[in-house]
């Protein structure tokens, strides 16, 4: 078991799908942490140190017990619903301690508070996709199968509600420029798309791709707005033994890569366009509008664990090493908090949850946590509540804060 198994097994305890025997393992895992807490003063706690200390402790148990070794106790689920909830019992210390202080109360036994009537359901697979003729297809409704084609390229809708191009490989005897396409993911949304080279993208909610419907290029070129994490294909140019490069272009840069999976957060009313890689490499080159700036900013060549943040301002292009798992937990259907400020939180929930966050001044708060994304809105506010003082409620589509 990994760290991302771990996360997932707590997630479908939080969900109510885990059986006996999964409980059983995390509860399991539970105690250790208990011992870890008895044995040390909360006041001495460094962060990173737990931290370190918490995965350690599960790593070894990991290495030395199989599932089979693992006791299987009689479990209260109800005891630990919270903590299972938000699994920031390995990542964060606030809501360790908190978690620790309420582990009586049970959520589900928890009378809805009267703040969160209006509760909102989070995203799904939502997207509209543009032809190249302008027509629209809205992908959440179509039926599985043939789509449409598109040039030399069928689009197809998978069971899992995943759209695929698939390509003959042979130019169109029509045209031999590219087909483009569009699609777009509203708030409240997700999709994931495999283009016709066999390239995988999942894209988060507002955000949009403009891609051909088949590559005929010496390039492949597409255009994100928003935020998109890519799995590359590796492709040959034609009777030749070179890569075809890919590269996705954004309003502030251009990543260049050539096998590669990445994530890139590039939303327009962001400060920050991130890129972050997960393996292979790639090149990040700032678009630049003269030959001064060219020579004040130059392109960045990325290792995996490295971020690079490009700064919308002054082009200024920053790399550091980053925990890629919190960069790519959207896409794992996760909410990764790692010292994240109120505001970028709230950004993040509007998107998601299709909302409207009506905070005038942002009280400076920091969280940490990991959250499924599967939950309604009411429990996300509620484990921010339970850190900071802060009350929030729900009106409508609206988030407000009270006094």
């Amino acid at each position: 078991m990994d760290k991302q198994e771990f996360y997932k097994l707590a997630e479908k305890i939080s969900e109510g799908r885990a059986s006996e025997r999964e409980i059983s393992l995390y509860n399991y895992y539970y105690n250790q942490l208990q011992k870890i807490n008895g044995s040390r003063n909360e006041s001495s706690y460094d962060t990173e140190e737990l931290r370190n200390e918490i995965w350690s402790r599960i790593e070894g148990d990991i290495d030395n017990e199989t599932n089979e070794d693992v006791p299987v106790r009689s479990i209260n689920f109800q005891k630990y619903r919270v903590a299972a909830a938000v699994v920031l019992l390995i990542m964060s210390t606030a809501l360790f301690f908190v978690m620790k202080r309420e582990n009586k109360t049970s959520v589900t036994a928890k009378k809805t508070d009267v703040r969160y009537k209006n509760d909102v359901a989070p995203g799904k697979n939502k997207a509209v996709l543009t032809l190249a003729d302008g027509s629209s297809l809205v992908l959440d409704d179509s039926e599985r199968g043939t789509l449409a084609e598109q040039g030399t390229s069928k689009i197809n809708k998978m069971a899992d509600g995943s759209l695929i191009y698939s390509s003959d490989g042979q130019t169109s005897h029509v045209s031999k420029s590219e087909v483009f396409n569009l699609i777009s993911i509203p708030k409240g949304g997700q999709y994931n798309l495999t283009l016709s080279d066999g390239t995988r993208v999942w894209l988060n909610a507002s955000s949009s791709l403009k891609f051909p419907a088949c590559f005929n290029g010496r390039e492949r070129v597409v255009e994100l707005e928003g935020e998109a994490y890519f799995e590359v294909a590796k492709k040959l140019a034609k009777g030749s033994s070179k890569r075809v490069p890919f590269l996705v272009r954004t309003s502030g840069q251009t990543v260049e890569v050539l096998g590669t999976h990445f994530n890139i957060k590039a939303y327009r009313d962001d400060i920050e366009t991130k890129t972050t890689l997960l393996e292979g490499s790639v090149r990040v080159n700032p678009v630049l509008n003269t030959s001064k700036d060219q020579q004040k900013v130059k392109s960045q060549l990325l290792v995996p664990g490295q971020q690079s943040v490009l700064l919308a301002s002054s082009h200024s292009v920053s790399v550091n090493e980053v925990d890629t798992e919190e960069a790519i937990a959207w896409k794992n259907g996760m909410f990764y908090f790692n010292n994240t400020e109120l505001k970028a939180i709230m950004t993040q929930l509007s998107r998601w949850y299709d909302i409207n966050v009506d905070i005038k001044e942002m009280p400076s708060k920091q969280f940490n946590g990991i959250l499924s994304r599967n939950v309604k809105l009411s429990k996300v506010l509620d484990m921010m509540e339970k850190t900071s003082g802060l009350k929030f409620k729900i009106e409508g589509r609206r988030v407000s804060m009270i006094p």
